[in-house]
C-alpha cells in the first residue's frame, strides 16, 4: 500500500505550543508509517499587546511557503489555524484542499470552522488551576489577571475562575479582577491588588508570562512564594521550570491534540464516521509556587553550568552570525554565499538540509531581459535549483521541478520521513526555501528565526546585486554599443580601443587597424529600401564581428564604415580575416535568395603602438587603404 503523506500548515513552530502540536503529530505519523511534511513560517503574528503590524513584503514572502503544497501528493492537512498570520491562507488551502477531496483539520483555533477541528478547552484547563488552589491549599481570597477584556481566551478563563468560585461559595469580586495584557502590565495589575490593603492569597493568571511579571513584582517587594502568595500561570510554558520559584501552570493537551488530529485524517482514509469538533483537556503542572513541590537550595556548581552553557550556545551564535556577515561582503558566488550552512545545520542539528532557490531568480544572475526589471512581487517558479546541500549527495545547481518539493526522493524509502519548508525571501522577490528534516520538535527558538532572516537578506542582497551588475553591463551596452549591429560605437572605440592601444605599448607590440566600407550601399537603398540597407549593414558587422579575435575591437563608425582595432597581427594573419569576411558574405549572397548582393572593401594598416599617437590617425592611415582596394574594385569592374 503507497504510504500516506500528511502536511501540515504553522507560523512559528519554533515556538512552545506549536511545536508541540506538531511534536504529537509527528509522533502519531511515526506510529502509523505515515510522512509528515511541514510548511512553516517562522515570523508569527505579532503580540495582541502591541501596536505593531507586519510588513507587506514581510507576509507575502513568508505566506508564500504555503503555494510549495503539491496537493497532487498530500492525502491530509493539518492546520494551525491559529498560528497563520495571513487568514486569508486558511482558507486558501482549505478550498484547494476541498477541490482535490482531501480532507483538514483545524487544530487549536476557536475562530475558523474548517472541516474537521479539534479545539484545546481552555475553560476546563483554567477549572484545574482554581479548583486545585480551593482544595488542595484551602486558599479562598483569590485574584485574577487576564489579558485584554472581550478576548476570547481571557473571558474563557475567566468565566472557568469564576466557576469555580460559585460551585464553593465563594464571592465573586469585581476589585480581584484585572487585566494585564497578556505582558508586563501585570506587574501594574499586581501593584493595584497589593496597594488596595486586601491582600490576596492566590493569584491566578491567564499566561505564564503574566504570571512571571506578577513574582518578579512581589519578590521585588519582600513577598514569598508561596509562603505570603500564591502565584500560577497558564500554557506551561519552559519558562515555567526555569523560573524561581518554579511556576504552577496549566497545559493545554497540545501533543494530544496533535495525536487526535492524526487519528482523525486516518479514520477518514479508513471510511470511518469523525467528529467536526473534538475537545481536548488539559493538565495540571503543580511546582513550587503553589508550594506542591517544595523549593530546593540551588547548587553553586548547577547555576553556573546551566548560565555558562546557555551563554556559550548565545555566544557561538552571535559569532557564527557575525562571520556569516563579515564573510557575505566578500562572496562572489553561490557556493561562497552558503559555505556556512554546513555550521547551521550542525548547530540546528539537522539531519539533512537543502537550500532550493527559484529558478527564475537564479537565471537572473546570470542574464535579465526587460520583464525581469520591471516585475513586480514574484512567487515560486515552476523549477528550483538546489545551492546547498547537508547530509545528501545531491550535487549543487541540480534543477528540479518544485513539485518534486526536494532535489531526492524523501517519500518512498523504508520509513516515513519527517521533513519542514521554510521561505527565503527579500523585499518583493520569493527567492526559494529552504527544506530540512529535524532531528526534534523542541523548538529552535528565535536563533533559527534569525538565521534564517539573515541567510534571506544576505541571499536576496547577493542576488539583487548581481541582477544590478547586469542591469549596469546593460545600460553601459546602450551607451558603448550600437544598437543596429551590436558592435561598438566610437564611445566604445574611445574606452575599448584606447586600453588595448595602451596594453599593446605595455607590451612594445604591433598594433594593426582593419578598416572595412560596405560595396554599393546607396543603391541598395535607393532599389531595395532602408530595411534592405539595414540588412547589408547588419551582415556586414557579424561577418566582421565572427571573422576578427576575441581581443579585437569591432566598431561601426558611420552608416556604411567599421574599423577594427588589433594587436600583433602580422599580414598574412590579416589578409585571413579579410578573406574570412569576403567569403562569409559570399556565403551570405548565395543562400540568402535576395535580388541584390552585400560586400565590402576592406584596408589594414599596421605600426608599432609606440609610435601610435591616436586611434584616430592610424584608423585614418587604414582608411586610405581601404579606399584604394574600392578603386581598385572599381576599375576592375569597368573592364
Amino acid at each position: 500500500m503507497k504510504r500516506k503523506n500528511i502536511a501540515v500548515c504553522v507560523t512559528g513552530y519554533n515556538w512552545e505550543y506549536e511545536s508541540r502540536i506538531v511534536k504529537g503529530i509527528s509522533d502519531k505519523c511515526a506510529e502509523l508509517d505515515v510522512n509528515l511534511l511541514i510548511f512553516a513560517t517562522l515570523i508569527q503574528r505579532p503580540p495582541l499587546n502591541t501596536d505593531r503590524v507586519l510588513p507587506e513584503s514581510v507576509i507575502k514572502g513568508e505566506t508564500e511557503i504555503f503555494n510549495l503544497i503539491n496537493y497532487d501528493i498530500i492525502d491530509g492537512i493539518i492546520m494551525l489555524g491559529d498560528s497563520i498570520i495571513e487568514e486569508r491562507v486558511i482558507f486558501d488551502v482549505a478550498d484547494k484542499a476541498a477541490k482535490k477531496n482531501i480532507p483538514v483539520v483545524n487544530v487549536s483555533d476557536p475562530t475558523h470552522t474548517l472541516f474537521r477541528n479539534v479545539v484545546l478547552s481552555d475553560k476546563t484547563a483554567m477549572e484545574f488551576v482554581v479548583r486545585h488552589l480551593v482544595e488542595e491549599h484551602g486558599v479562598t481570597k483569590i485574584n485574577f489577571i487576564g489579558g485584554f477584556p472581550g478576548n476570547l481566551q481571557t473571558e474563557e478563563r475567566l468565566a472557568a475562575y469564576k466557576k469555580v468560585l460559585e460551585e464553593h461559595n465563594i464571592p465573586i469580586e469585581e476589585s480581584r479582577i484585572a487585566y494585564g495584557k497578556f505582558w508586563k502590565e501585570a506587574s501594574e495589575c499586581t501593584k493595584q491588588f497589593i496597594d488596595s490593603g486586601d491582600i490576596p492569597e492566590a493569584i491566578v493568571c491567564a499566561n505564564d508570562t503574566m504570571a512571571i511579571f506578577c513574582m518578579d513584582y512581589l519578590q521585588d517587594k519582600g513577598y514569598r512564594i508561596p509562603e505570603d502568595i500564591i502565584v500560577t500561570g497558564f500554557d506551561g510554558t519552559g519558562d515555567c521550570e526555569v523560573y524561581k520559584p518554579s511556576l504552577t501552570s496549566v497545559r493545554p493537551g497540545y501533543e494530544t491534540a496533535g495525536h487526535r488530529a492524526v487519528e482523525i485524517l486516518s479514520g477518514i482514509w479508513d471510511g470511518k464516521e469523525t467528529e467536526v469538533v473534538s475537545e481536548v483537556g488539559s493538565e495540571l503542572i503543580p511546582m513550587q509556587s503553589c508550594g506542591c513541590v517544595p523549593k530546593e537550595e540551588k547548587h553553586t556548581y548547577d547555576f553556573f553550568s546551566e548560565r555558562y552553557g546557555a551563554e556559550t550556545d548565545a555566544l557561538e551564535f552571535r559569532t557564527y552570525i557575525h562571520d556569516m556577515n563579515t564573510d557575505f561582503a566578500a562572496v562572489k558566488n553561490p557556493a561562497e554565499l552558503f559555505a556556512n550552512a554546513n555550521s547551521s545545520a550542525k548547530f540546528f542539528k539537522l539531519k539533512k538540509l537543502f537550500i532550493c532557490i527559484c529558478s527564475n531568480i537564479h537565471k537572473e544572475s546570470v542574464e535579465l531581459d526587460k520583464e525581469d526589471i520591471i516585475s513586480s512581487f514574484k512567487g515560486i517558479s515552476d523549477t528550483m535549483v538546489n545551492m546547498f546541500s547537508y547530509g545528501s549527495d545531491v550535487p549543487v545547481g541540480k534543477a528540479f521541478p518544485t513539485a518534486e518539493l526536494v532535489p531526492e526522493d524523501i517519500l518512498n524509502g523504508e520509513k516515513s520521513v519527517v521533513f519542514a519548508f521554510s521561505p527565503l525571501y527579500f523585499k518583493d522577490n520569493f527567492l526559494g526555501y529552504l527544506a530540512y528534516e529535524p532531528s526534534g520538535f523542541n523548538g529552535y527558538g528565535k536563533h533559527f528565526e534569525t538565521w534564517l532572516m539573515t541567510l534571506s537578506n544576505n541571499t536576496g542582497s547577493f542576488y539583487m546585486n548581481k541582477k544590478l551588475e547586469l542591469v549596469v553591463e546593460q545600460l553601459e551596452n546602450l551607451y558603448v554599443r550600437d544598437p543596429l549591429t551590436g558592435l561598438y560605437n566610437r564611445r566604445g572605440m574611445s574606452k575599448y580601443a584606447i586600453e588595448l592601444l595602451e596594453n599593446a605599448k605595455k607590451a612594445d607590440s604591433c598594433v594593426t587597424v582593419v578598416c572595412s566600407d560596405i560595396d554599393n550601399l546607396k543603391p541598395i537603398n535607393d532599389l531595395y529600401g532602408h530595411e534592405a540597407g539595414d540588412n547589408a549593414i547588419v551582415q556586414t558587422a557579424r561577418a566582421i564581428d565572427k571573422a576578427m579575435p576575441a581581443a579585437a575591437v569591432s566598431v561601426r563608425t558611420g552608416g556604411d564604415e567599421f574599423c577594427s582595432v588589433l594587436r600583433s597581427c602580422s599580414d598574412e594573419e590579416i589578409k585571413g580575416i579579410i578573406e574570412r569576411i569576403e567569403q562569409a558574405l559570399e556565403e551570405y549572397n548565395s543562400s540568402s535568395g535576395l535580388s541584390y548582393k552585400i560586400g565590402c572593401s576592406c584596408g589594414f594598416y599596421r605600426m608599432k603602438a609606440a609610435e601610435v599617437e591616436s586611434i584616430e590617425k592610424i584608423a585614418a592611415f587604414a582608411d586610405e587603404e581601404m579606399y584604394k582596394v574600392k578603386i581598385r574594385k572599381k576599375a576592375m569592374r569597368k573592364m
